[in-house]
């Protein structure tokens, strides 16, 4: 009856609505969250003299694991896809993924130490670049026309924000395209590795945080611990507890918000807002905190945004090209 299609469509448009607002809540909220760990690590690392990365991203880490261990005993989340893992699984699916998931914590949090935080946000302009070569690399992706296109726009725009940055140090920007590249690897092996799997978002971190924490926790012993034992780094954390429970809380906020953006959206709208928060990250290091940028690197970075723009043009219509391709293929059969 019409009466039935109406409220139907009705229900369906509020359905609608309510996943729209849960969308961009958690875009606002992962947002807030990341742009606030950004500044937040930048000054415990450089204004309060916390200098030990490894350590620092540990605790977002250490305490995605701890929390997420809490909601799972205590019942209040439940294990789906992961209640019959096996250690063998394990060990072969989710520890290389966080392998490279640490590495690029590690290093992406050293060049806190070498570079200026707007700097650092227009150098992460360059990751579909770093990505795209990776995956092609590992034969998981072929290289498309546009997207080849938007990649080399991208890379001229970031070569030309670095030739404009005043205090450019050659040892941040190695370590951040290397935090880019692993990054682009554990892209690439989740990828590889666990397909179409994907867990729910305690769930995920229940899983996942355990193995990032446990190569970052041998980082520590190796590169680490014997400066945080002379320079009593632990103390400093005892100085003024709650500027470090909070960056571990943001870490957990982000870790768990970063997937459910995803999950809420896409992998596409979640590439878009992170440059789009970078961006923000960049106006509000300039214009709040006093960090210089010059006008090239403005050019360079406004070039890199529009390489981006043809990058993501260029990855939906490869991506259309390939569904029309696989329905002529079957149509054939």
């Amino acid at each position: 009856s019409r009466n039935g299609v109406m409220g139907d469509q009705t229900a369906m448009a509020k359905a609608q609505s309510r996943s729209l607002a849960v969308a961009l809540f958690y875009i606002i909220a992962w947002g807030c969250a990341s742009s606030g760990l950004i500044f937040l690590n930048s000054y415990l690392l450089n204004q309060d003299g916390f200098h030990y990365p490894m350590t620092l991203c540990s605790m977002g880490l250490g305490a995605s694991w701890t929390i997420s261990s809490v909601l799972v005993n205590s019942g209040v989340c439940k294990l789906e896809k992961s209640k019959d893992v096996s250690l063998r699984w394990y060990v072969r699916h989710v520890v290389p993924i966080g392998f490279f998931a640490s590495f690029s914590l590690a290093l992406g949090n050293y060049t806190y130490l070498f570079l200026s935080v707007s700097f650092i946000q227009m150098l992460k302009a360059a990751v579909p670049c770093v990505t795209m070569i990776v995956l092609v690399g590992a034969g998981l992706e072929k290289p498309h026309r546009v997207t080849v296109l938007g990649v080399a726009i991208l890379t001229f725009g970031t070569a030309l924000a670095a030739y404009g940055e005043i205090a450019f140090a050659w040892i941040g920007v190695l370590m951040m395209f290397a935090s880019e590249f692993s990054e682009a690897c554990r892209m690439a092996v989740l990828q590889y590795l666990l397909g179409n799997l994907r867990f729910e978002l305690v769930e995920g971190l229940y899983v996942m945080a355990p193995a990032s924490f446990g190569f970052l926790a041998v980082g520590i012993l190796i590169f680490e611990r014997r400066a945080l034992m002379e320079e009593n780094g632990l103390g400093k954390i005892l100085q003024s507890p709650h500027k470090y429970a909070c960056a571990a809380f943001l870490g957990f906020l982000v870790n768990l918000l970063t997937l459910a953006v995803i999950k809420s959206t896409s992998s596409l709208t979640f590439k878009v807002m992170g440059q789009v928060k970078n961006t923000l990250v960049i106006l509000v290091s300039v214009v709040l905190l006093g960090s210089a940028i010059t006008g090239t690197q403005v050019v360079g970075y406004l070039i890199s945004m529009i390489g981006f723009a043809v990058y993501q043009r260029g990855k939906q219509v490869q991506t259309k090209e390939e569904t029309d391709e696989l329905l002529r293929e079957n149509n054939k059969v």
